[in-house]
């Protein structure tokens, strides 16, 4: 990291509401009081504390993480990456050296992107994830092709950002905790805040496969306190599937994942051994919000 980023000491902020910045130290983030946390050698620092883990290896696990790589890097959710990627590029276009904070980053698959969009006008990007599973592997994507990304990771809970206040001028979430308030306190006034959320019939194939009796995803309101919804994009695509490592792959990174019984899960794990091909529908809802 070649400059100082407006993260803040967790240890401090745990004992007083104005947490001191953290200040680069070789390869070790310090704060006034000399309570330091090392830039790991997979290129984040960690700033979760042990009391606010509920279990020892919060997040994704190594698993899951392998699971969703495989399943983007097939391409498969590329239209829904190009709307949030076209959606940051158009809203940074008057920012001089914008911030965005991505909000559960994973393993980087949006952050890159968000970053290259945001990269004409000098942008940089700070990477946020409970799972260290998936930092390690944010770490390879950021890194790919020798290029060189201003992009820093950090393992962190969006209950918690380790950051200081209206210091963000973009904000991404994209399938984590919309957390409003931590939002409403880190980007700035005026800043933007992207999200994606599943549509109607996101995965209805999916959970016909697996379900008995499907359910057509509820689509909360729009209406945010404290922001103002500026656009809407919809993103609707067939999704086919011609192996069983990519379904297996599309369901292990789903939350669906966890709530299947064995048995209904079967059905999936066998597909192809009677078909060739599966069909299930991409509805996403890209929302982009300005901070009031």
């Amino acid at each position: 990291m070649e400059e100082n980023l407006p993260l803040i000491c967790p240890v401090c902020g745990e004992k007083s509401v104005h947490s001191p910045l953290l200040l680069t130290d070789g390869k070790t983030l310090r704060c006034p009081k000399n309570h330091s946390f090392d830039i790991s050698a997979k290129g984040y620092v960690n700033l979760l504390l042990s009391q606010h883990k509920n279990v020892k290896d919060p997040g994704d696990s190594k698993e899951m993480v392998a699971a969703r790589r495989l399943f983007l890097d097939s391409g498969a959710y590329s239209g829904l990456r190009t709307a949030l990627c076209e959606c940051a590029g158009k809203y940074s276009a008057e920012m001089e050296k914008p911030l965005l904070l991505d909000c559960g980053c994973g393993e980087g698959y949006y952050t890159v992107g968000l970053y290259e969009a945001i990269n004409p006008r000098s942008g940089r990007v700070i990477g946020v994830d409970i799972s260290k599973n998936a930092l390690a592997a944010a770490h390879s994507r950021i890194n790919a092709d020798g290029i060189k990304r201003d992009i820093f990771c950090a393992a962190a809970s969006v209950f918690r950002l380790p950051l200081e206040d209206k210091c963000a001028d973009m904000a991404a979430v994209i399938f984590a905790p919309f957390q409003r308030e931590e939002l409403l306190r880190v980007v700035k006034s005026g800043g933007i805040v992207l999200t994606a959320i599943p549509g109607e019939r996101h995965l209805y194939g999916l959970k016909a496969l697996i379900y008995d009796q499907p359910r057509l995803n509820e689509v909360k309101p729009y209406d945010i306190p404290g922001m103002e919804l500026l656009e809407k994009r919809e993103v609707r695509e067939t999704l086919t599937i011609t192996n069983q490592e990519l379904l297996n792959s599309l369901f292990t990174m789903t939350p669906y994942y966890y709530k299947t019984s064995p048995q209904d899960s079967s059905r999936l794990y066998s597909y192809f051994g009677t078909s060739d091909r599966f069909e299930t529908e991409i509805d996403f809802q890209v929302l982009c919000y300005r901070v009031i």
